[in-house]
């Protein structure tokens, strides 16, 4: 009796596979430069937060941890990918990369120099740090964390003190209120409330304003956040990070106790004749994908200092 055929197997693009623009390989003598930071961030393992000893990558989601970190994850029950939690069998699911051991020799030859210049940088940290101004951040952060769940204790309190209403007759008002509660428990359990559902993540990217002249703001910049999040939130960020990098940059600066005083204008890219367009602070990222981007790509914006609020 024939056997009927073995399906091939079938593999899926992901839609940022669909929509990327290739890139064409480096085949001449061009220098790129790369910061120390995000060369850091590539070379670093999600465990550890240390550079990669002895690289393993998982197959499935092709994310990079140290062996002994990454099987001493499996061993203590975690079978998922700690980056993101996809699922990971056993050490089955792994496999070395010697190339990528490779490349990092070739950018830091000794290991060792590396680490000394690490604590060495750590010291010196330690002594221009501010004790009083790390303690008031410390206590803040601790205070609003306590704002925060007294908050959602009272909202957890008012929505379990909450009782069904009856409603009699064929009123209006009874026809409204349960074709609404109709409405609400479509998206979720039959209790006529709303789940609470997180808001979709949305991609940028942060290039600077063409225009713009401050030669420390001039990097491009690449975030994920909720899609709640206004362009008010986006100005905060910027002038609080561009802040930290110029105090990086000069160690020997006061620590940032108060939010930085810089204001940033967000801008994006339009088909009208105008060009870039100054967006207004009380709009949501939603909002802005759904009036002037319409991809599935990440959204790009401009940011340029608000010289009048300086």
């Amino acid at each position: 009796m024939e056997q009927p055929p073995t399906p091939s197997k079938t593999w899926g693009l992901t839609p940022y596979e669909l929509h990327r623009t290739p890139q064409e390989a480096v085949t001449d003598n061009t220098e790129i430069a790369v910061s120390p930071r995000s060369l850091h961030n590539e070379l670093m393992c999600p465990i550890c937060l240390d550079m990669l000893k002895n690289t393993m990558t998982t197959k499935e989601c092709l994310h990079r941890f140290c062996q002994e970190c990454i099987i001493t994850a499996l061993r203590s029950g975690n079978k998922e990918c700690p980056t993101c939690r996809k699922k990971l069998i056993s050490k089955r699911s792994l496999r070395p990369d010697p190339n990528f051991d490779a490349l990092i020799s070739k950018i830091y030859p000794c290991r060792d120099e590396y680490d000394a210049h690490q604590e060495r940088v750590l010291a010196k940290l330690k002594q221009t740090m501010n004790p009083a101004a790390l303690t008031q951040n410390i206590e803040e952060g601790l205070r609003q964390q306590a704002l925060s769940r007294n908050q959602r204790k009272k909202v957890t309190d008012s929505e379990s003190n909450d009782t069904p209403r009856k409603h009699h007759g064929n009123s209006d008002e009874s026809a409204g209120e349960n074709s609404m509660c109709g409405d609400v428990s479509s998206e979720g359990p039959s209790t006529g409330r709303p789940t609470n559902k997180s808001p979709p993540e949305i991609e940028l990217v942060f290039k600077p304003h063409p225009s713009h002249s401050d030669s420390n703001s001039t990097q491009v910049r690449y975030i994920k956040t909720t899609s709640n999040a206004s362009i008010e939130h986006l100005s905060k960020y910027l002038a609080m990070r561009i802040a930290l990098e110029k105090q990086q940059i000069n160690p020997g600066a006061r620590i940032l106790s108060n939010p930085p005083s810089d204001k940033y204008n967000i801008f994006i890219s339009t088909s009208l004749a105008e060009g870039l367009l100054l967006l207004p602070g009380n709009l949501s990222l939603a909002q802005t994908s759904e009036k002037y981007w319409h991809s599935t790509k990440p959204m790009v914006l401009y940011y340029a200092l608000d010289l009048q609020a300086c």
